[in-house]
């Protein structure tokens, strides 16, 4: 590298399942006093972002940047914050960046958004004056963001000291592990983990995902959902209208054979059961009404599944096609998304009547990728059964599966992420995670 604590970023393990991107963000001490063949070792690196993180006090010089386009200075110290700081309240390192982390969030905002706005194709790089107290909080910040292990956060940290020949030196001067995992751990008691900080900086979700996805490859460009069971729970309300019509006889319905292997319809095979068992007097026409009418009772308050919403409008505000996959015919599907006012949320809709075959047959999939213009692998489905998790995989999709009330978790065991609900991971989380497509299922 071109100065002694000079590094690429890359290469990190990271809770997706892949290293962090090679050549997309470097840390540095400052660069003044570059030698020529450093001069010419960072130069090669063309840089899109060079963010200094000093303040207008440390600038003893012009930066030798200074006048080029990618060159910013924001500094993290927000000078007239800092003129109010009790430093006796802050007796050790570690106070002071976990009040750091408070006091300068308008500075470090503007410094996260830079990163942000970076070209994408072009790295960036990170530095203040020796390259290991403001650039290591912004640096773990990052990490954490990306899904790197606190431990190798903290190695990571703990190199700088090594590379300055500070080990010697005070607590004050050295880059000790303990201060960068504490400080991590105060930002989730305060602000409850690194996205909510960010948030509470005044990032956006859009902001906050291209700084993850920097050092996280994201090639996602739509969302597909199921409907029936995914969207809205309506295996529920159908389950319960047929449990109410046996009731209405005297029966009991058995689950046991009520589900098909398929996301085809099988209303009328139902009916011809529940006629078998009540014997001569049933009345088909009448039992679907009676039917009908307590589904639809129930369905008058029906909305969309925990957390599913969410996941939909922060697809959409992250520029990503939006979509629905279901084996149900269209005028099921729209006339529930026109009932809660959600048909605008979706760039397109493709419905069972539209294919010949159902799932587990990818067909369906198929047909919603030629309509959205990506491929397979650029596009994440959102399933709840085992024959819809078979469809969206053999499509070439990474498939999510967050099970219906009726079906267990290990019959979408396939899946290359199980939840329990949508909630349990933000949209964001889950387009890391698909990066790790071909590893080993993962169960939320």
């Amino acid at each position: 590298m071109w100065s002694p604590n000079s590094r690429d970023l890359g290469g990190l393990p990271t809770r997706y399942g892949v290293l962090t991107r090679e050549r997309a963000l470097f840390r540095t001490e400052s660069l003044d006093d570059l030698d020529e063949a450093g001069r010419a070792a960072f130069a090669s690196l063309e840089a899109g972002l060079v963010l200094d993180l000093r303040s207008d006090w440390e600038m003893k010089q012009p930066h030798p940047l200074d006048g080029q386009a990618a060159y910013r200075r924001i500094s993290w110290i927000d000078p007239e914050a800092e003129a109010l700081r009790d430093g006796d309240a802050e007796p050790r390192m570690v106070d002071v960046y976990r009040g750091s982390l408070s006091r300068n969030q308008a500075h470090i905002a503007r410094g996260l958004r830079a990163i942000a706005d970076a070209p994408v194709d072009r790295p960036v790089v990170v530095h203040c004056r020796s390259g290991k107290d403001r650039t290591g909080l912004m640096v773990a910040l990052l990490l954490e963001l990306a899904g790197v292990p606190r431990e190798v956060i903290a190695a990571d940290y703990a190199v700088s000291e090594i590379n300055l020949g500070l080990q010697d030196k005070d607590e004050w001067s050295r880059t000790l592990p303990e201060t960068i995992l504490a400080s991590l751990d105060h930002v989730d008691r305060e602000f409850g983990g690194v996205r909510a900080y960010l948030s509470w900086l005044g990032l956006s979700p859009a902001e906050i995902h291209r700084l993850a996805a920097r050092l996280v490859p994201v090639d996602v460009r739509a969302v597909v959902f199921d409907f029936d069971g995914l969207l809205m729970d309506t295996e529920t309300t159908m389950v319960e209208s047929w449990r109410a019509e046996w009731a209405h006889h005297g029966l009991e319905l058995d689950l046991h054979e009520f589900w098909p292997g398929h996301g085809g319809d099988i209303t009328e095979d139902r009916y011809a059961v529940l006629a078998a068992a009540v014997g001569s007097g049933f009345d088909r026409d009448a039992s679907h009404a009676r039917r009908k009418a307590h589904r639809d009772a129930m369905h008058a308050s029906l909305g969309f599944r925990p957390g599913v919403r969410e996941w939909v409008t922060a697809a959409r505000e992250l520029g990503l096609r939006v979509a629905i996959a279901s084996s149900s015919p269209a005028a099921w599907v729209l006339g529930h998304l026109e009932r809660v006012d959600a048909v605008e949320l979706f760039d397109l809709v493709v419905t069972g009547d539209e294919v010949a075959t159902h799932k587990p047959d990818p067909a369906i999939y198929e047909l919603a990728l030629r309509r959205l213009g990506v491929r397979g692998s650029e596009a994440i489905a959102v399933e709840d059964t085992a024959h819809g998790v078979a469809a969206a995989q053999a499509a070439g999709m990474f498939a999510v599966a967050i099970p219906n009330p009726y079906v267990l978790a290990d019959a979408v065991a396939h899946a290359d992420l199980v939840l329990g609900s949508a909630d349990q991971m933000l949209l964001g989380d889950l387009l890391l995670s698909a990066s790790s497509k071909g590893s080993t299922p993962v169960t939320g």
